[in-house]
């Protein structure tokens, strides 16, 4: 299973290439409501945001439960120790994926940070994605 960040998706619908697509496909592609809600934040009007649930309609959608919150704060913490301060919802959306033992894909550069401390975080990168 795959955690696609607010980042992919974002791409995604607004350049679908045909790598991309059989990614969605082929693989089983997940989100979480942290990502609904960062993507709810980024709708102009009601008829962007019924596009935005059309969208997310048919991935799976992870919860969000007591061990990804006790995940968090072990993450936070070993990254606080190693000086790296993250966005607390991009510190939510790895635990999420630890805890469900899915990799995250993503194109922001601190996740590929973050990966570098975590060992427990797997993270996906096609080789089209630089």
């Amino acid at each position: 299973m795959i955690l696609a960040d607010t980042s992919i998706i974002i791409d995604f619908w607004k350049n679908p290439t045909r790598e991309k697509q059989e990614i969605f496909l082929k693989n089983e592609i997940a989100t979480c409501y942290v990502i609904k809600v960062e993507l709810f934040h980024g709708a102009k009007n009601d008829s962007e945001k019924k596009k935005i649930e059309n969208g997310l309609h048919e991935l799976t959608l992870l919860p969000i439960n007591d061990r990804v919150w006790e995940c968090l704060g072990e993450i936070i913490y070993k990254l606080k120790k190693k000086g790296l301060t993250v966005p607390f919802q991009d510190g939510l959306i790895t635990a999420v994926s630890i805890e469900h033992n899915s990799q995250l894909w993503s194109l922001d550069k601190h996740f590929f940070k973050m990966g570098e401390i975590l060992n427990e975080l797997k993270l996906f990168k096609p080789e089209f994605q630089s």
